[in-house]
């Protein structure tokens, strides 16, 4: 049978405690939310330590260099 294009991209849920790029920012992953959505803890611009659920498909992991 062949494999869908969408389902081609489908990366696994990061575990708890990763480090991932979320749009600008580099964050922790906290655990499962509801539906589609993990929480994760991130500094923002304003220097402010914030937690927030997004859509795990958003999340991309870090590469081997954090800098």
């Amino acid at each position: 049978m062949p494999v869908s294009p969408r389902r081609a991209r489908v990366r696994p849920k990061p575990p708890r405690g990763a480090l991932v790029r979320y749009q600008d920012r580099i964050a922790e992953v906290l655990g499962e939310a509801r539906g589609q959505r993990v929480m994760i803890r991130s500094i923002h611009a304003d220097g402010v330590e914030r937690k927030t659920a997004v859509k795990w498909v958003n999340l991309v992991p870090l590469e081997g260099q954090l800098f």
